[in-house]
């Protein structure tokens, strides 16, 4: 089937609820067409969106057209098009995307935002242990790391040191040199199930197992502050290699020592950063690195830069990684206001996140709105029999033992115990062998599922502006795919019937009135009284044209001109300003004196088929649409309750 996204991309316009038409009026019967009822909401909403809704006026003559539009789609309907699984899969997908725009909350977008942009407000300082499994890890592998994680979390709770079991357990190799110590971190900088628990967490809190691409993560948060803004440092820096020895460290001491004396002396911080800092990054920048903001710079070196009370101030020697560095601060920025910081909060938010968050609101709101209710007798039942071995998939329910009755009920809508034994038993394999954490998680993504399904199927009913746009939608492929049949395709695919209104209609598609002649042009003072003596004395003689030329083209004058051709009709104004009959006329052409003899008028005559074809097929068209519509009155029924048109009437000219 034809796509025709520009044709219905008006109709998502009109998507979300609220035309402010009466209410009252809006399921009333205005018209019948072949005994198909069409309210007057349907009409109204239809005649805004018109032209002439816009302009207010000619209210019949629109009812006309829409009488004729409502015939057409009648047409259609009894040429089965509405049954064929084209038209039923079209219709399908233009009611999932309107139904996106009624499945969402339009507002949760900027809460979101809002939300993130709080946690730019804030930066955590927190530690982490890392047992690795990888995304695509096998459930039994899985399974492993998660009872690991568990395992090194209970020992932490019974007093262990994270930092000592963060150096000899994680995964990650840096933890045993900083114990798992992150430092100072704000949004964006995590992956994001990290930052969400780390920022769920109060100083002092510790996290259980946090799923991430790179595997299970405990986080331990020690610190929570107000954003410390950005900054710009220059440093001078003394390298100490990874592996070194105490007296290559002493030497490096030595030497930043020695540097901080000199700037304590009065020397220039930025020829000294030339001359000593071994970063060769900045050396030839006097020392001047990019702004940064917490988390884009190793812990140390940030929390150094940071302290600095004021612009122009410098450190003392601070010891990091890669070695010694004297830091001074250039310039200092605050945190973002919303609105600054909106571009990059935007950026961030991933469209599956958004989509997540958005479903999760709509199933609350419908969990209200429905009243959903969890049976927790049910519910108990699968948590009392549901042992470590179901969730990772090794054991299954016993149908036999499942109870009768439902694990829940909302709208007229609900699922058996029996139904949501299947679903447990068909889950994907789950890491945690905790029954609560299965069940639930099982249980949400049911009901979410089954009840934005519902919602879904409930569009019409609930919505009428939805009703209407589907009733436009439908209609509106019915009306193409008939017109196309009836009209546009036939017009230029049916030629025998293109020929035939040809000779019918030829008369209309005439050739031009044509004047063939030889027109004699003389550009002389005195030009019209020499150019008709000449004419007169050469006239009879074969080579008149010779003569003439002979007679006032000499050397490289060229005063006289001829030209034999043919005229179209409108083609020249001097021309037709002529008398049209053969024979000698005078007259100015182009402000040149002139003669022309007229040899012939061909008087205007029907152009072959061939030379209309293209041309005949707009008109073919008209006549086809024509024919049809006579053809559509006659043979469909139309009732208008006319005392409802005049409602409809008042009710539009009133707003």
């Amino acid at each position: 089937m034809k796509t025709r996204s520009i044709l219905f991309a008006t109709f998502i316009l009109f998507a979300f609820p609220g035309t402010g038409v009466s209410q009252i009026i809006d399921e009333q019967i205005l018209m019948t067409v072949n005994h198909r009822e069409v309210p007057a909401g349907e009409f109204i909403r239809m005649y805004i969106k018109s032209p002439a809704g816009s302009e207010k006026t000619a209210m019949d003559d629109y009812l006309e057209q829409y009488t004729i539009f409502k015939l057409k789609v009648a047409d259609a309907i009894e040429s089965g098009i509405d049954t064929t699984v084209a038209f039923r899969t079209e219709l399908e997908g233009y009611r999932n995307q309107l139904a996106g725009s009624y499945l969402t909350d339009p507002g949760l977008k900027e809460e979101l935002m809002r939300k993130m942009y709080l946690r730019l407000l804030t930066e955590i300082r927190a530690s982490h242990l890392l047992v690795k499994c990888p995304p695509d890890a096998l459930p039994q592998d899985t399974l492993i790391a998660w009872n690991k994680a568990i395992e090194l979390r209970n020992r932490i709770l019974k007093g262990e040191s994270f930092e000592r079991i963060a150096a000899e357990s994680s995964d990650d190799k840096s933890a045993r040199r900083n114990g798992g110590n992150l430092g100072f971190f704000t949004a964006f900088q995590m992956v994001k199930p990290f930052e969400d628990a780390a920022f769920s967490l109060e100083p002092g809190g510790l996290s259980g197992p946090v799923r991430t691409s790179f595997g299970y993560h405990l986080i331990l948060v020690t610190g929570k502050r107000p954003s410390m803004g950005r900054v710009k440092v220059a440093h001078i820096m003394k390298s100490v290699p990874e592996n070194a020895g105490e007296k290559e460290i002493s030497e490096a001491k030595a030497q930043i020592d020695s540097v901080y004396n000199m700037l304590e002396a009065g020397s220039p911080f930025g020829q000294l950063a030339r001359l000593y800092s071994d970063h060769t990054g900045s050396s030839s920048k006097n020392g001047e690195l990019n702004w940064f903001g917490t988390g884009e710079m190793i812990p140390d070196f940030a929390e150094a830069a940071f302290a600095i009370s004021d612009t122009g101030k410098y450190t003392a020697p601070v010891r990091t990684v890669y070695g010694f560095h004297i830091i001074k601060l250039l310039e200092r920025k605050p945190p973002p206001a919303f609105e600054e910081a909106m571009p990059l909060i935007e950026s961030k938010i991933s469209s599956a996140e958004l989509d997540a968050l958005q479903q999760q609101s709509l199933v609350r709101r419908l969990k209200k709105e429905y009243r959903f209710t969890l049976n927790k007798a049910v519910y108990e039942w699968f948590l009392k029999n549901t042992g470590p071995l179901i969730p990772t998939g090794k054991s299954l329910y016993n149908q036999t033992h499942v109870p009768d009755g439902l694990i829940y009920t909302f709208a007229d809508q609900a699922m058996t115990a029996e139904d949501f034994a299947v679903q447990l038993n068909n889950q994907d394999r789950f890491p945690a062998n905790d029954p609560k954490v299965f069940i639930d998680h099982v249980l949400e993504s049911v009901v979410s599922r089954h009840i934005c399904e519902y919602e879904k199927s409930v569009l019409e009913k609930k919505y009428p502006d939805f009703r209407y746009l589907m009733n436009e939608f439908h209609d509106g492929i019915l009306l193409f795919e008939i017109s196309s049949d009836k009209v546009w395709d036939r017009a230029g695919t049916d030629t025998a019937g293109l020929f035939r209104y040809y000779e019918i209609n030829k008369e209309k598609h005439l050739s031009k009135r044509v004047l063939e002649g030889k027109i004699y042009s003389l550009s002389l003072p005195g030009g019209m009284k020499k150019l008709t003596n000449a004419y007169e004395k050469f006239r009879n003689n074969r080579d008149i044209d010779s003569r003439m030329a002979k007679r006032f083209n000499r050397g490289k004058a060229v005063p006289l001109t001829i030209s034999e051709q043919a005229w179209n009709a409108g083609e020249d104004q001097d021309i037709d300003g002529i008398e049209w009959k053969p024979g000698l006329q005078t007259f100015v052409w182009n402000k040149v004196p002139s003669l022309i003899f007229v040899k012939s008028i061909q008087e205007p005559s029907p152009l072959p088929f061939p030379a209309v074809q293209a041309d005949l097929i707009p008109e073919y068209q008209d006549y086809l649409m024509d024919d049809w519509i006579r053809q559509l009155k006659s043979k469909y029924t139309v009732e208008v309750n006319r005392e409802i048109f005049e409602k409809v009437k008042k009710l539009l000219n009133d707003d």
